[in-house]
């Protein structure tokens, strides 16, 4: 059917909707929302009431305005546009339910090719939403037909996202690609470079030179390159220096070249203003009764609270005053305002990552700032002073074991990750940090949640179907019946499980039962088990994970402050003991700031704390390996820091 003829007569495709949140570049939700100059999605938002609704966090009351406009306008073009409109404010916040009961109420008979081209697209960001990216693809309009450049990078945008989740990096740049050739503004194209950079530092090695082969045109080719020559230098700093100086030579005009590709190898702006001056009052912004993070947010409290009763018996300290920023993210900056007004010469926090994105994106953050969460930037090389982002984000953990497998020479590496959004954060943040050591993942398994048999996705991690292939191949060649053992590929030498402490007990002895013995095994703190049964934990034996020092270091167990905690609050040694030793952590970086800035490493209960030069606090962690079902302290061996480079996930 023709695209004008689908507009008479049209059946509106609306799915179920699924609990998963992808990533649009456009409306910044790969990272939470910035302001509103920001987007030209919320450019589009010119009614006052609106946009008001938006920069309080409210896009559901924005929605209405526009739903109500629609109501009162006589013209039917005029009602349709802000019907869709109405759509895309819900759609392009990953409030999906929401945006599909609005494009319900849209006619299917549209007034224009445009309606009828942005309807399409929030159907096919629908299947986005469900993984369904078939659909999706089949869902989107021609881009050739499309007359708004704006929404043809909508379109351009949801086919890379549809080509992400096929896990097609060839037609995934392609798309990125042809989005960046619909947008002017350099704030965006600065983060579409990002989604690239991100896309091609996470592929292995053996993708990346396969696509050097595609004619695809000198933008395509000079990324792949790109991505191959700091992929070559690993953290040798004079090795990336002379491969990017020669990238560029060959790629004058590309358009990363020069300012993204400064922007990569500069390190990020960081400064804090007051240092050296006495802090006399700390405001602690947290969503102490926010519906999901009200239990969570008290752990903090109280391992800040105790930390400043501990001191307090030794020194004067500052008075603590804490402000409840609750669910909406939108009303940290009220709070942080208010807590500045009222004295505050530092503040911890706030919590969640959309309120740790708001404030990162005022225009001024006027006091030093510990922040309980860390996001991905919204630009490389960005400065933002007075803010000092720290957590407990698993990334740590995932870039820490890709730092002991350097360190020990381990090069090539295995993947295998639970099928859930932490096995998919771990996961990629290893395969970055590998990729810049120097090293390779020659594969990634991703291992189903409702089965504990993983034999096929460890036969073909291992290559040992290719092994069986061969064997029966023979067999069948000379007609009889050989001795066989299968090996396994001899190019690993790590493998890293991103998985719970449920499926690490099952993958442990199918990876000696498939001839793995002997390669190294690394885990996150999430593979530890939950109790001290010996007779069940040695299914986890021989793996190696990371923790804070607050579980692992059996020095600290007779730390008063630690003492103090744990007889004070029972869950400081279950669940919840990490966020206790958050909350003290937090309270030692907001009063030892000149420390941090001369670049001490400071003992904290959640690692070894260092001020990298962009303004995050890295953790250096204790390490254990399972023997006999017990965990036991081992040593912690740490490779060269990485490049101050931004390739991140979102925490």
């Amino acid at each position: 059917m023709t695209t004008q003829a689908r507009l008479i007569s049209r059946q509106s495709v609306l799915l179920p909707v699924a609990a998963l949140l992808l990533a649009s570049l456009l409306s910044a939700c790969v990272t939470p929302a910035p302001p509103l100059a920001d987007s030209p999605m919320n450019a589009r938002v010119t009614d006052p009431a609106a946009r008001r609704q938006l920069q309080l966090g409210n896009p559901i009351a924005a929605a209405d305005v526009y739903t109500e406009r629609a109501r009162r306008s006589t013209d039917p073009q005029e009602q349709q546009n802000f019907l869709l409109l109405a759509a895309e404010i819900l759609f392009d916040r990953a409030l999906v339910e929401e945006g599909l009961a609005r494009l319900a109420i849209v006619p299917e008979q549209l007034a224009t090719l445009e309606l009828l081209h942005r309807r399409d697209v929030m159907e096919a960001k629908n299947h986005i939403f469900e993984r369904e990216a078939e659909l999706a693809l089949a869902a989107l309009p021609d881009p050739s037909e499309v007359e708004s450049a704006f929404h043809r990078a909508r379109v351009y945008e949801t086919q890379a996202q549809a080509y992400g989740i096929l896990q097609d990096p060839d037609n995934e740049l392609i798309a990125r690609i042809e989005l960046e050739n619909q947008l002017a503004d350099p704030v965006i194209i600065g983060r579409s470079h990002e989604q690239i950079w991100q896309l091609l530092t996470t592929q292995p090695l053996s993708t990346l030179r396969s696509m050097t082969t595609n004619v695809r045109g000198d933008v395509y080719q000079g990324w792949i390159e790109l991505a191959l020559a700091h992929a070559a230098a690993g953290i040798d700093a004079e090795k990336r220096q002379s491969g990017i100086a020669g990238w560029q030579d060959r790629f004058p005009a590309h358009p990363a070249n020069p300012e993204f590709v400064d922007a990569l190898y500069t390190p990020a702006g960081f400064d804090i203003d007051n240092q050296g001056q006495p802090i006399r009052q700390i405001a602690v912004l947290l969503p102490l009764s926010g519906s999901n993070t009200a239990t969570v947010a008290a752990a903090v409290r109280d391992g800040i609270v105790a930390a400043h009763d501990m001191a307090k018996r030794k020194q004067q300290v500052p008075v603590l005053r804490f402000y409840d920023v609750g669910d909406n993210p939108g009303y940290v900056r009220n709070a942080y305002s208010t807590a500045v007004s009222d004295g505050a010469d530092a503040i911890i926090g706030p919590l969640r990552k959309e309120a740790v994105a708001a404030i990162i994106s005022q225009r001024e953050v006027s006091v030093p700032t510990i922040t309980l969460n860390s996001i991905q930037s919204s630009g490389l090389g960005n400065s933002t002073s007075n803010i000092i982002q720290f957590g407990l984000a698993p990334e740590e953990e995932a870039r820490a074991a890709a730092s002991r497998a350097a360190a020990l020479s381990l090069k090539n590496a295995i993947v295998l990750q639970a099928d859930d959004s932490r096995g998919d954060r771990e996961s990629r943040a290893f395969q970055d940090a590998m990729y810049l050591y120097g090293g390779d993942v020659v594969h990634v398994a991703v291992l189903p949640q409702d089965q504990f048999d993983y034999s096929e996705q460890i036969k073909e991690a291992l290559s040992i179907d290719k092994s069986d292939n061969r064997f029966r191949t023979l067999s069948n060649t000379i007609g009889e019946k050989l001795f066989f053992e299968p090996s396994i590929r001899n190019d690993v030498d790590v493998i890293f499980l991103a998985v719970s402490s449920e499926q690490a007990r099952s993958l442990r002895p199918q990876l000696d039962f498939f001839h793995a013995r002997g390669v190294t095994r690394l885990g996150t703190s999430r593979i530890a088990a939950i109790d001290d049964d010996a007779k069940k934990n040695k299914d986890l034996n021989t793996i190696y994970y990371p923790d804070a020092p607050w579980v692992l270091r059996e020095s600290m167990q007779d730390d008063p402050l630690r003492q103090s905690i744990i007889s004070t609050f029972p869950a400081a040694e279950g669940v919840y003991a990490k966020l206790y030793a958050l909350g003290a952590d937090s309270y030692q970086l907001v009063n030892s700031l000149d420390e941090l800035m001369q670049g001490q490493r400071l003992q904290g209960y959640t690692g070894g704390l260092e001020l990298g030069p962009e303004g995050r606090i890295q953790r250096y962690l204790d390490w254990a390996q399972y023997v006999d079902g017990v965990s036991e302290t081992v040593e912690s061996i740490e490779a060269p820091p990485l490049p101050s480079i931004q390739s991140d996930t979102i925490n």
